[in-house]
């Protein structure tokens, strides 16, 4: 290397040691920044697509519930050996025959039940006919029923029932038709999430059969039933004897 080659070198300044260490510390630190804003806004779009989905498997939940409680059949079935009149409802499970089944072959009455199960809110319905004359439904309904979950991340599940509409009357968290003669006449719902941000949901559904009910002063379906009975015809053997007399 000659003496003017290295006389130029020697002239050149280059990075210290110390500018090094100070660009990598500016760089790492927008490299995290721009991580965390990349990150933040992927957990945003994660969250935004949960809610989403929370809420419309909510609103097809609700819809499904409400149009089945509204559309609850005042039915007997063997439960115990013994004909009852069919309307099973707890504090976190109801169970109920509806002339608005999801089966296509349910013969237009289904038994459904709805509850929380874990962390979920769940569905099952079996076809009318595969109970009706059914000894045990509870086997029958383990065995026949379709179960499906309606939505996730649910705390808690709550069913209330009303003899009639009246804000004022005394709520009770269980029904039973075979006791009370009766269908209720409405019952409130309550859906509690599991995660803070997550879709709640609180209604009053009018069983259509109760609201008859209570228009009509009826209190027990089963002796309405009986009243629209038609009444035998006579016999026209009879008329042809007073004839004859």
């Amino acid at each position: 290397m000659s003496a003017a080659t290295t006389a130029s070198f020697r002239g050149e300044r280059g990075f210290t040691l110390l500018e090094m260490m100070v660009s990598m510390f500016i760089m790492a630190l927008m490299s995290a920044s721009i991580y965390g804003v990349l990150s933040m806004g992927a957990r945003a779009a994660a969250s935004g697509e949960r809610k989403t989905e929370q809420a419309r498997r909510l609103r097809l939940a609700t819809d499904l519930m409400v149009r089945q409680l509204r559309s609850t059949v005042p039915i007997a079935l063997i439960v115990d050996g013994e004909s009852r009149e069919f309307f099973v409802g707890e504090h976190d499970r109801v169970t109920f025959v509806t002339s608005a089944p999801q089966i296509p072959d349910s013969s237009g009455l289904s038994l459904v039940s709805y509850w929380r199960e874990g962390d979920r809110l769940m569905y099952s319905e079996v076809p009318r006919f595969a109970v009706f004359d059914a000894e045990d439904i509870d086997e029958i309904t383990q065995e026949l029923s379709m179960s499906t979950t309606l939505l996730y991340d649910v705390d808690a599940v709550s069913f209330w029932y009303r003899r009639n509409s009246s804000r004022d009357e005394e709520v009770s968290d269980e029904w039973d038709a075979s006791k009370e003669d009766d269908l209720p006449a409405v019952v409130e719902i309550v859906v509690t999430p599991a995660t803070p941000d997550g879709p709640s949901w609180h209604h009053q559904v009018p069983i259509l059969v109760g609201v008859f009910n209570e228009i009509s002063g009826e209190d027990d379906f089963r002796g309405r039933r009986r009243a629209v009975t038609r009444e035998p015809e006579p016999d026209d053997d009879d008329d042809d004897d007073d004839d004859d007399e």
